[in-house]
């Protein structure tokens, strides 16, 4: 099969690194061409990577089968649209679009142009949730605190905390990890650096009487990438920067020791700690594959325009409550 010829459209941040893996998946991928609206960045990209530069978004799609969309998300629904327009694949990273109203229209676009569209949540290829949600296909899940927390850098200026940070748990944890129906939510918020909600958190209660806690800051000194998971027969605290996963099980058994002098002995352990193997792969490389599989199979991906669209619905939610909450600090 030929490698899926394909284009990135914006080459800031998440950009630069499709770019960086694109070129380097040749059996899978043929990078045709870059474009971004600073003619600087794709033309050391273009000289890096010996890629063409588009001069125009238009001539762009004339070459590719697919694209990367990786543009702030105010731009998301115009390009997107461009792509569907043009008959073109495209991974759109995360979110989908500013407000589900949008996404619904994305979404709307691709089934008609009957052309893959797949969002870059890329924490679902975080080797240490792939491994998380494995463990718990045998488990009662009753409780699940996630935390995500960043220093302040003033990148993002068309997203709140929710919509940039704190969807990635969103997802992970109502469209993997709980899928039941939410009877409840509530949320809290404030802003600290900018005039966007900056730390939020929110409770949610699910069908199944699970609860979720998902905290979220991009004002904190220090990087957390954790997610702590209660079900009713272990604990398990997944790290997703350091790729570990660690499993306490309830063991409440008595061991017997024989030993030479008095015969035996026994004690009561209440626990058994395990550490679980983490595959060692980089996260936008395992989902750059999965896109490309996807499109190759005529296959849905797991971060489809759906779940994407019902993470947006569930961020919109707990904005509404974290700005109610506000309070300048």
């Amino acid at each position: 099969m030929k490698p899926i010829r394909i284009g990135v459209i914006g080459v800031g941040n998440m950009g630069r690194n499709h770019v960086r893996i694109l070129a380097n998946e040749k059996s899978l991928f043929e990078l045709i061409s870059i474009y971004d609206n600073s003619t600087h960045q794709t033309e050391k990209l273009s000289e890096l990577y010996g890629i063409k530069a588009a001069t125009d978004v238009l001539s762009l799609f004339d070459e590719v089968e697919a694209v990367i969309i990786a543009v702030p998300t105010s731009l998301h629904l115009d390009y997107g649209l461009l792509a569907a327009k043009n008959g073109v694949h495209a991974l759109i990273e995360k979110p989908l679009a500013l407000n589900s109203e949008d996404a619904a229209v994305l979404i709307s676009a691709f089934e008609e142009a009957d052309k893959t569209l797949m969002v870059g949540h890329v924490e679902r290829f975080n080797p240490v949730v792939v491994e998380l949600e494995k463990l718990l296909t045998a488990e009662r899940l009753t409780a699940i605190e996630a935390r995500r927390y960043s220093s302040f850098d003033g990148r993002i200026t068309d997203a709140s905390v929710v919509s940039d940070l704190m969807i990635h748990d969103i997802d992970i944890v109502c469209n993997l990890l709980c899928k039941e129906e939410i009877i409840n939510l509530q949320s809290v918020g404030s802003s600290v650096r900018s005039d966007m909600i900056d730390f939020a958190h929110c409770i949610i209660k699910f069908g199944n009487n699970a609860i979720a806690s998902i905290a979220a800051s991009r004002v904190s000194s220090d990087k957390v990438r954790e997610i702590f998971v209660h079900t009713s027969k272990s604990y398990i605290k997944a790290d997703l920067l350091s790729k570990t996963l660690n499993v306490t099980k309830n063991a409440n058994m008595t061991i017997d020791i024989q030993t030479d002098d008095r015969g035996s002995m026994s004690y009561r352990q209440e626990s058994i700690s395990q550490r679980i193997f983490v595959p060692q792969i980089e996260p936008l490389v395992a989902e750059l594959i999965h896109f490309g599989n996807c499109i190759n199979n005529n296959l849905a991906p797991i971060t489809d325009g759906y779940t994407a669209l019902r993470a947006i619905k569930i961020s919109e939610e707990v904005a509404v409550g974290a700005i109610a909450s506000t309070e300048v600090v």
